[in-house]
């Protein structure tokens, strides 16, 4: 591959990522048409590639934008599933904390106004519970992922506390959506058919976060 293939291949990857951040609706059509040059271009440039998606990850959670679902299928779709699984978590947990860190320390008016209600309830329960709280609503839908990351800026937990409970309690979801990812890839490369496997990984994305909805409610209760 030349030096003007990659450099090429580079700038659709860079649009690539630019246009998830604006928008949403031309995903699926980018990925079918560049899917394969990506990871062409991840072959010959392992390393800058994983180190600018792990950049634009950091940077992406950091300012609460909620694209941690479609970042994780995309690293599930370009990179090795152990890759993807360390790239991801710590990208993910290390944004989440700068997240935090940006609510505590500067923008914390602004978000006890904004996000009253929740604040009040994320910091009833971490009072309540402690850590166990924070692992709990991390793991169910009860608050999303960016509002966690903001909300738990204005409690009193460390920051230490915060990445490591956000570490731990995000990498099941985080296993299943790239395994969810290298699925699909899978299909869009090979015009393969929808296998039990992802179909089995799709169920559970649904009923983990349900199933630990319901353990939380036992446990608060």
């Amino acid at each position: 591959m030349n030096k003007m293939r990659i450099i090429l291949i580079f700038l659709i990857l860079i649009l690539f990522f630019t246009l998830i951040i604006f928008s949403d609706t031309n995903i699926i059509n980018i990925i079918n048409k560049n899917l394969s040059d990506i990871r062409n271009l991840h072959a010959n440039n392992a390393y800058l590639v994983e180190l600018y998606y792990f950049v634009i990850y950091i940077f992406l959670t950091t300012f609460s934008m909620p694209v941690a679902f479609i970042m994780g299928l995309l690293a599930g779709m370009i990179f090795k599933p152990i890759t993807a699984i360390l790239v991801v978590s710590f990208a993910s947990s290390i944004g989440a904390t700068l997240a935090f860190i940006l609510s505590r320390f500067i923008f914390r008016d602004f978000v006890r106004e904004k996000f009253l209600k929740p604040y009040d309830r994320i910091n009833d329960g971490f009072v309540q519970n402690g850590m166990y709280y924070l692992f709990a609503i991390r793991m169910s839908p009860i608050f999303p992922y960016f509002l966690v990351n903001l909300v738990s800026g204005l409690t009193t937990m460390k920051i230490s506390l915060f990445y490591l409970v956000t570490q731990i309690g995000m990498l099941p979801i985080t296993i299943i959506v790239i395994f969810i990812g290298k699925g699909l890839s899978e299909i869009i490369l090979e015009n393969a058919q929808i296998s039990m496997e992802l179909i089995i990984l799709f169920t559970a994305l649904g009923l983990l976060p349900l199933t630990f909805k319901y353990l939380f409610k036992r446990i608060t209760n």
